[in-house]
């Protein structure tokens, strides 16, 4: 009995030893176990104990080396130790590597502290005093060599930096601003001239989630620390073919500050290049949103179909995905419609009925219904890339609209909306004269001033554009016409008909030479509702329809040859309701084209226009 106890505590005062031990000992350890199970299932009066006891000497008041050295050497003869397991070389160089591998997890757990502890403060009213201590201590720790601070520690503390920094701007606990911003400016540049050193230390992922940060703190380096941004900028495009999704929607975020590189449009093309081949099965609908808006915005970028193809297939695949998590927003999906809209890229009609289906399921769930914005956006995209929309789902994005409080909705989405709704053929007197009725109302704001702004002549533009479709036809009768009057008298008070964008192609000299030649009388630079005309054909007491000439480029969609897109399809549909529509391609009035040539380009056209026969226009010129 005093033999098993003993063999009991021996296995206990063991297994308390904290210390790593050697393979050695580890096999003694399980060998130790093994000897005590067996030990414990023997009974007192079982004889077997005495062949088993003596296996183990037992000595009183042994230390806990002592003990694994003992066993060890006595378990051998019971239990082989397996040889097989690597052996760890005991050396000085292997224990200061060892050592130096802890001090850096150790310094990354404290950074990891520091920016939890601030990102804490940046719900509370001290965050500037929590700033200045986050400074202070990081500082100190950089300073000390024993702390081993290296490229990781620095963008660790960098990212951290500017996540409490956000997060304190959208609750404004930054209380002296400016101090702040100038405390941020020293102590981010001070982080930089220790971070500059080993830039080419950098990973993809740490470049790009470095760039973000700094965007983020809008922080411009290069003007605080010569060549930074360049050396990152260098590494990203050294390394491009290892990013991710994630990486490059942190770099083109980061445009700004890239832009002062002598390489960013070198690196906007890499960008564009590894998007299309990139891995994109970890990038949500957010982050989606978020490329297809830089690559939209960013002039350099100049995004292949390929990229775009890239992008889209990602998205079709989380809008069908089974994870309720993963399901995109009606804010990414119309981000990214917007996106693709500004680029003339168009999706799939399966997708886009996809997006716009899923954004329509959502106005039925409260916490995650669009906001006017999203609806604003999602019709735009449609209208501009002729995306076709069921009329029931119209609906219903129309009546989440219009059900808003109109101090929730801006003046810009209910002319978006106008505008669209004129473009998709869906829009009628009864709708413009609610949207516009809504935009007559002075909101909360404007009510306490006594001259309310108006509308911006973008905004006026849609608008007036949009009655120009409602517009009946030259001989209405009177119950067409008098609705659409009330419309026209409506929008007046909203404001007079902005002025057509003037446009600077050349080759209208050479235009006005060649009708000249054909002997057709015409004005140059006609206004014609929203748009200019290059020259217009008339006839003698305007007894024919007038030929309304235009020298335009065709636009058309990026990814369906010959698909024009929806604004064009509108401006040629709203000046073919003035008069007969030629639409002279701007390559037929170059340098290498003659007048005699244009002007036997544009005599069957025009003749065809005309029903066959120019003389009804040749009168007036022949009568002069």
């Amino acid at each position: 009995m005093m033999a098993r106890l003993s063999l009991i505590s021996a296995c206990k005062a063991a297994c308390l030893v904290r210390q790593p031990v050697s393979q050695h000992a580890g096999a003694a350890l399980i060998g130790l176990r093994q000897l005590c199970n067996r030990a414990a299932d023997l009974s007192d009066g079982n004889k077997t104990i005495q062949a088993t006891a003596p296996a183990v000497k037992i000595i009183p008041q042994q230390t806990s080396a002592q003990l694994l050295r003992h066993q060890a050497a006595t378990i051998s003869a019971v239990e082989p130790v397996q040889r097989s397991m690597p052996k760890w070389p005991d050396t000085q160089q292997h224990g200061q590597d060892e050592a130096h591998l802890k001090q850096l997890k150790r310094t990354g757990y404290y950074v990891k502290d520091q920016t939890l502890l601030l990102m804490h403060h940046s719900r509370g009213p001290n965050f500037d005093e929590a700033l200045r201590q986050f400074y202070a201590r990081t500082l100190a720790m950089c300073a000390r060599p024993e702390s081993c601070v290296n490229h990781i520690h620095l963008n660790a503390i960098l990212g951290g930096l500017a996540k409490a920094w956000a997060a304190a701007e959208v609750r404004r606990a930054i209380q002296n601003h400016q101090q702040a911003v100038d405390d941020l400016h020293r102590f981010t540049a001070k982080i930089l001239m220790l971070l500059q050193p080993v830039c080419k230390a950098l990973s993809v992922r740490e470049a790009s989630s470095l760039l973000s940060s700094l965007s983020k703190l809008s922080i411009d380096p290069g003007l605080m620390v010569a060549g930074t941004v360049d050396a990152v900028a260098q590494q990203l495009m050294a390394n491009m073919h290892l990013a991710n999704g994630q990486d490059l929607a942190d770099v083109v975020a980061a445009y700004s500050m890239l832009q002062l590189t002598t390489c960013c449009e070198d690196l906007m093309q890499a960008v564009s290049r590894q998007l299309a081949v990139a891995d994109l099965s970890r990038v949500g609908s957010l982050r989606v949103a978020k490329l297809s808006y830089s690559l939209a915005t960013i002039p350099t970028a100049a995004p292949s179909i390929k990229a775009l193809d890239a992008l889209c297939e990602r998205f079709d695949v989380l809008l069908r995905s089974q994870e309720l998590a993963e399901l995109p927003s009606a804010q990414s999906i119309a981000i990214t419609m917007w996106a693709l809209s500004k680029l003339k890229y168009a999706p799939s009609d399966e997708l886009a009925a996809s997006m716009v289906g899923r954004v329509v399921a959502l106005c039925h769930i409260p916490k995650q219904q669009p906001v006017p914005q999203d609806i604003s956006n999602v019709l735009l995209a449609c209208a501009e890339l002729s995306l076709p929309v069921k009329q029931s789902d119209i609906d219903i994005l129309l009546c989440l609209l219009l059900g808003r409080q109109q101090h929730h909705v801006a003046e810009q989405h209910y002319t978006n909306t106008a505008w669209s709704l004129a473009v998709l053929g869906c829009l009628h007197s009864q709708l413009l004269d609610t949207l516009i009725d809504q935009l007559s109302v002075p909101s909360p704001r404007q009510a306490k001033i006594s001259t309310p702004s108006p509308l911006k002549e973008v905004g006026l533009g849609q608008l007036y554009q949009a009655l120009d479709w409602l517009q009946p036809p030259s001989s209405p009768s009177a119950h067409q016409h008098e609705p659409w009057s009330s419309l026209q008298g409506k929008l007046h008070k909203l404001g007079p008909r902005p002025a057509p964008t003037k446009r600077y192609l050349c080759g209208n000299g050479k235009l006005c030479a060649a009708l000249k030649q054909l002997q057709l009388p015409f004005r140059s630079i006609v206004s014609i509702q929203s748009y200019l005309a290059d020259a217009v054909v008339t006839s003698p007491g305007n007894k024919a329809q007038p030929i309304i000439l235009t020298l335009s480029n065709p636009d058309y969609i990026t990814n369906i040859p010959g698909r024009l897109t929806g604004r064009a399809v509108f401006r040629t549909h709203l000046l073919a309701k003035q008069g007969r529509l030629v639409d002279v391609p701007h390559d037929m009035a170059n340098e290498a084209i003659t007048v005699k040539q244009l002007a036997d380009y544009l005599e069957p056209i025009l003749t065809a226009a005309a029903g066959g026969s120019l003389n009804a226009y040749r009168k007036l010129m022949q009568a002069k």
